[in-house]
């Protein structure tokens, strides 16, 4: 089945095109690359995707259905490239976490039992169950990434989007964040998309990929995109040495 379909999307602004004819599929259960130079639309496509921002031609359909009417809106997690909170504002982890509960976790009657044991569960899941009473304002960055991906898949949704979700990371705090992707894409069968500027976080984590200049320029698996010819192609001459480095270091 296909997660997502996106037909024809246009996006444009002041006049100008950022997004051009995009039409793309993802099936069920892959974990899907987004890569291009800076300027290309990689952001632009997610937001537009997910409704953030309009797009004047196309259509998005979600699991079979045209995500503008589609109201299950659960379906979808999102971790966008900027966490922008005040780091003082005194919030606990599990605070944060218990104003995305579903209702039949966090109604009244239940708060005090059924919300702790999900919120536990789930942070749990994500490897951040340490994290529970601290504020959010202490956490590392890779800490907090957890968390995020905890809030993003609070309602359980088949599809998550990461947009440059571990940047700002130490290496070893990335390498930690996309086992964990890995590892829920594979457990719970959950469709990713991600942005990611790391050609070797790409080559290694991503089932697809697709090249983004403006336009989509290609797609296929990590092999068949990310050579010599396809990223000068889309990111200019100077890549042609760096993408050796992801084929030796495989």
């Amino acid at each position: 089945m296909k997660a997502l379909s996106v037909e024809n999307l246009c996006v444009k602004a002041d006049n100008r095109h950022l997004l051009e004819n995009i039409t793309f599929s993802v099936e069920e259960g892959r974990i899907v690359a987004i890569i291009g130079p800076n300027g290309a639309g990689k952001t632009t496509l997610i937001k537009a995707i997910l409704g953030l921002i309009p797009y004047q031609t196309g259509s998005v359909s979600l699991f079979g259905r045209p995500f503008r009417h589609n109201k299950s809106h659960t379906k979808v997690g999102y971790v966008p490239q900027r966490l922008e909170f005040d780091r003082t504002f005194p919030l606990t982890v599990s605070e944060l976490l218990g104003f995305t509960v579903p209702p039949i976790y966090s109604f009244p009657f239940h708060r005090k039992g059924k919300e702790k044991k999900y919120i536990d569960r789930l942070l749990k899941t994500v490897g951040a169950q340490d994290l529970r009473d601290r504020g959010i304002g202490s956490l590392s960055g890779g800490e907090l990434q957890r968390v995020m991906i905890a809030k993003a898949i609070v309602n359980e949704p088949g599809i998550l989007f990461l947009d440059e979700a571990a940047s700002g990371v130490d290496i070893e705090g990335q390498e930690k964040f996309y086992d964990l992707v890995r590892r829920l894409n594979k457990e719970k069968g959950l469709t990713v998309i991600l942005i990611s500027h790391d050609l070797n976080v790409v080559y290694r984590f991503a089932d697809d990929v697709l090249c983004l200049n403006r336009r989509l320029v290609c797609t296929g698996s990590p092999e068949d995109t990310l050579t010599n010819e396809v990223i000068k192609s889309v990111y200019g001459e100077m890549m042609g040495a760096y993408i050796h480095s992801c084929h030796e270091h495989d």
